[in-house]
């Protein structure tokens, strides 16, 4: 990692923190903007990052990880307008609909990084994993946790089950010495945070604070990992 990656690194983890704090106390416009900015800069550190693979082909899990970035800044941005013009059903599918692309760019980056690693049964048991995580946190979240998925259910599974599987496909792989743990633990990270806003727009708890805090912390600690990760391979 170079001085420069660094210092990047840095500047936009002190934004992600700004922006946390102002999110929690405030919100509205100006959390917005701060979001973009902060996004932006994980983004545009990812692309800095680019330039460290010799060879072209090398690039492409570098280039699949920064576009699940930009996916994830795209899904930021229109999540945050759905809770400053409370547009449930555009803003809330338009954002997993961006998460999910995201996750699908990770699946093949890190596909990618395994090499010659056999990946059929890494990808099938993901796959049937995040299945069955999906089904058990849905009906747990339904029966123990009061939540209301209500019209929301299909596009709440279909998400869930791409952010379980590329959870368990990075344990996998990083258990076969396929992928970086810290790329596991960014997904893990991700996951959690993703739980957490379960609670904030299918429990009635939008504007908790607490939940704000922690949603934004585990998500930008995640997007710091991955940043990380990436200045690595």
């Amino acid at each position: 990692m170079t001085t420069l990656q660094i210092v990047l690194l840095c500047v936009t983890s002190v934004l992600a923190l700004i922006f946390i704090v102002a999110r929690t106390l405030k919100g509205g416009l100006l959390g917005l903007t701060l979001k973009i900015v902060a996004s932006f800069g994980f983004v545009a550190t990812a692309i800095v990052g680019l330039g460290t693979a010799p060879v072209l082909s090398d690039k492409w899990p570098l280039i699949l990880i920064t576009l699940g970035l930009l996916c994830g800044m795209i899904g930021d941005i229109v999540l945050d307008l759905k809770v400053i013009y409370d547009a449930d059903k555009w803003y809330l599918n338009a954002g997993m609909t961006s998460f999910f692309i995201g996750h699908v760019f990770y699946i093949v980056a890190f596909s990618l990084l395994a090499g010659d690693t056999s990946l059929t049964l890494p990808l099938i048991v993901s796959a049937g994993a995040g299945i069955v995580l999906t089904v058990g946190t849905l009906l747990l979240g339904k029966k123990a946790m009061g939540l209301d998925f209500g019209n929301f259910i299909v596009p709440t599974a279909a998400y869930s089950i791409i952010l379980n599987m590329a959870t368990v496909y990075t344990l996998y792989l990083a258990i076969l010495g396929a992928c970086s743990w810290l790329i596991f633990v960014g997904l893990a990270l991700f996951l959690l945070s993703d739980l957490v806003l379960s609670q904030q727009y299918f429990g009635g708890k939008l504007h908790s604070k607490p939940l704000i805090a922690i949603n934004h912390t585990l998500y930008y600690a995640a997007q710091i990992i991955l940043v990380a990760s990436l200045f690595l391979i």
